[in-house]
């Protein structure tokens, strides 16, 4: 029988690993899922709205097709941002929106530029199409208990002009880190199509880019709901674009990509009082945990802190083996957190922010995996 040859360059694509469900997770360690902490995924770690549960409760008409556009929801949000409608499209997540702009504005001879490290599903979306996907590289900086990784500006300035799309995950993940409005304005000065990713941009004390859309005819910006309004089993996320774009988008979008759950759910979510409340928690816990990680810093020093401007917190070990023991220590005591083997990641743990009783055995935890030596 004759085998059917896939795509060419899809024979060096590696495959995109999301987290484990809990299901899998609970048989492996054979704990029941309610002990688990789950703190590899940046989900929110909160229960669901009460507004979205009963909205959910009280669904009808699911034997119907969606509203393509996702029309109520798109009202909301541009109520909510004070920007027109024509300027909202709703995503099956912002990983929708992502491939739909590289499919719509990346040719095969192209290039889609970010840095390294950052979120995953840029690189493996743009090489998914066959289109060149090039990642300036950020160099590590150590100071005291903190790290961060800095940017080199000008030479990511300078690649940016033989690009055809820039992506700008800002708060940066994995590091939470948040590139200057300086430096979107001068990238977006050039000729290129400029990706905003702000999935994590609640979390964050710095401003969303959205207003600045109207101003530029090659800025988009992407949101979602999965993080700061829970949402993210739902898969709904949205775009703010220039509605030039916007046309470009819709016209190669699948018609109902949304389904009524999702877009209900998320128009429920918008409003709920308890969002901003759970962020300020949210924040509060991660500067607990920071402060006791720097308490930790001080006494080991074989590790060094992030700074986040999200709901997470990396951390950079001094060696690999360190950063796979403690990974294999948390996982062994139920606590997953997100592990890189890629070879610029290999030093380094993310820890997503969780409630704070959970956040406080994380601690524990970490505490006695270095007393005792790795």
């Amino acid at each position: 029988m004759t085998k059917i040859k896939t795509v060419d360059h899809l024979a060096s694509i590696k495959s995109y690993e999301g987290v484990k469900s809990l299901e899998i997770i609970a048989e492996e360690l054979n704990i029941p899922i309610a002990k688990i902490i789950k703190l590899d995924g940046n989900e929110n770690p909160y229960d669901p709205l009460p507004e979205v549960i009963a909205t959910l409760s009280s669904l009808k008409n699911i034997s119907h097709y969606p509203d393509t556009l996702s029309s109520n929801l798109i009202q909301g949000l541009a109520k909510k941002e004070n920007l027109e409608v024509n300027n909202f499209i709703i995503g099956s997540g912002s990983d929708e929106l992502i491939e739909l702009l590289i499919r719509a504005y990346a040719n095969p001879f192209d290039t889609i530029l970010s840095v390294s490290p950052t979120f995953g599903m840029i690189s493996f979306l743009s090489q998914v199409h066959g289109i060149k996907y090039v990642a300036v590289p950020q160099q590590l900086v150590k100071k005291d208990s903190f790290a961060h990784y800095f940017l080199d500006e000008n030479q990511f300035l300078d690649v940016a002009r033989r690009s055809k799309i820039v992506f700008i995950v800002r708060p940066n993940n994995p590091d939470g880190n948040v590139v200057s409005e300086k430096f979107i304005e001068r990238l977006v000065s050039l000729p290129v199509l400029v990706i905003i990713d702000e999935a994590y941009i609640e979390f964050s004390n710095f401003q969303s880019l959205a207003k600045w859309v109207p101003q530029y005819e090659n800025l988009v910006v992407l949101r979602t709901f999965s993080k700061a309004y829970g949402l993210g089993g739902l898969r709904v996320g949205y775009g703010i674009m220039p509605k030039d774009i916007r046309k470009v988008v819709l016209s190669i979008k699948q018609p109902y990509n949304v389904n009524i759950a999702g877009q209900k759910a998320a128009i429920s979510a918008l409003s709920s009082p308890l969002v901003d409340q759970r962020i300020i928690e949210m924040k509060k816990t991660r500067e607990w945990f920071i402060n006791q990680l720097r308490l930790l810093q001080i006494q080991y020093k074989n590790f060094w802190i992030h700074p986040s401007e999200a709901c997470y917190v990396l951390l950079t070990f001094e060696s690999p083996e360190i950063s796979k023991n403690l990974f294999k220590h948390l996982y062994s005591k139920g606590i997953l957190v997100r592990y890189y083997s890629s070879s610029d990641m290999i030093n380094n743990l993310r820890i997503s922010i969780g409630l704070q009783e959970n956040m406080v055995k994380v601690i524990d935890e970490i505490k006695l995996f270095l007393k005792r030596g790795n």
